[in-house]
């Protein structure tokens, strides 16, 4: 896209702090806003957009959002389960998921793009993505309190709310690992929408979830669960004793099985295989050799599921240039090619972009003074001038 404004498609800019903004992101969920050396939200600055840049990320998100249902479609048209790794035993279940078009309910596209050329895809966290309250609620407070006369990309509330209001069962479980705070503050948060949209629910750990002897899913009453939120990866729930019993209990589970095609970064090097060449993708790899052989000098290698940049590595050609913290939930990578992230204030920023019901609603910045996003960068607010 061409900018003829006169304004830089994005820059940071200084932020007025809100003397009550820790009651203010309190009062509205986001009890963890950071420790006493590092705030993980970030009331001095923030990322301001012109329309023609927001915009261009918007439609980048729409554009491999479709781009990523084709592919779905592919593997399921052309047996290209080898290419994702997926085990013969759970492709039956992701098959018929898939065929059911069983209910999903959002996810986040993490894009690169230094305001020059096109926006590219990192990866698509389309299972257990979140920072969603910040997206959808923390950083709208922010808005309306310091620039009420600016706006925002994000729908995200409404949009979540809508969501739930197409599906008939009045009662929506949410569950997730309990002991991760971010979790239960993200199922809390989807609870609100859900109730928002006039259903009952009800928060749960993982390990709460029973099985009847008559092959339901329930709850710590008893009651049947027909409609569960798990914030929980599916190739963890594959690990879980009663995975073998989900069966036709599948169409249950929010995010639907067929996600595991698309949470998984080996959908990277498919996409780009059955799209080459593709302005919003980068050269994407299951070998570090067939990467280079392309003259790739700058990469990025991947485990194909981890959270929060656990077991990433950057290269400049045989240098390292950054890891992730943490380890890696998988020894199965992948290569990617590096692509230019904006850059300000000694910080690198990714731009999650958050799709719910095929659509593109919200947009989210990070920001980190390492090149790979980890649990501690922080959240920036934006706004469109």
């Amino acid at each position: 896209m061409n900018f003829h404004s006169k304004s830089p498609p994005i820059r940071l800019a200084t932020s007025p702090v809100r003397n009550n903004w820790v009651q203010r992101v309190e009062e509205s969920g986001l009890v963890w806003h950071g420790n006493s050396t590092d705030a993980y939200w970030n009331e001095n600055e923030h990322l301001v957009f012109t329309l023609e840049a927001a915009e261009t990320l918007e439609a980048a998100a729409n554009e491999l959002h479709a781009l990523c249902l084709d592919a779905c479609e592919q593997i399921m048209r052309r047996d290209l389960w080898h290419k994702l790794g997926i085990p013969e035993d759970l492709q039956s279940m992701i098959y018929t998921s898939w065929g059911c078009q069983d209910f999903s309910l959002y996810g986040r596209f993490d894009l690169a793009w230094d305001g020059t050329g096109t926006p590219k895809l990192l990866e698509y966290n389309a299972d257990t993505p979140t920072s969603l309250l910040e997206a959808a609620v923390i950083q709208w407070d922010w808005l309306k309190d310091c620039y009420p006369q600016s706006d925002q990309l994000n729908s995200l509330h409404e949009a979540l709310i809508a969501r739930w209001a197409s599906l008939p069962d009045p009662l929506i479980h949410l569950a997730c690992a309990w002991d991760l705070p971010e979790d239960r503050q993200t199922i809390a948060y989807l609870a609100e929408t859900a109730e928002q949209a006039g259903k009952q629910v009800q928060l749960m750990d993982m390990s709460e979830i029973g099985f009847s002897p008559d092959g339901r899913f329930t709850d710590t009453q008893e009651r049947s669960i027909d409609r569960l939120f798990k914030l929980y990866p599916w190739e963890w729930l594959a690990q879980e004793p009663f995975f073998a019993a989900i069966g036709q209990e599948r169409s249950r589970f929010i995010e639907p099985a067929w996600k595991m095609l698309l949470s998984n970064k080996a959908i990277l090097p498919l996409l780009w295989e059955l799209n080459p060449g593709h302005p919003l993708l980068l050269p994407a790899t299951r070998t570090r050799d067939e990467l280079l052989s392309i003259g790739t000098t700058q990469w990025v290698e991947k485990p194909i599921f981890g959270r929060e940049g656990g077991g990433i590595t950057l290269y400049d050609r045989n240098s390292i240039v950054a890891k992730g913290l943490g380890e890696s939930e998988s020894t199965d990578m992948i290569y990617q090619q590096r692509a230019p992230m904006f850059q300000a204030n000694a910080k690198h920023f990714v731009w999650g972009l958050w799709m719910v019901d095929d659509n593109c609603c919200a947009l989210s910045a990070r920001g980190d003074s390492s090149p790979i996003t980890g649990n501690m960068s922080r959240f920036h607010p934006h706004r469109i001038e």
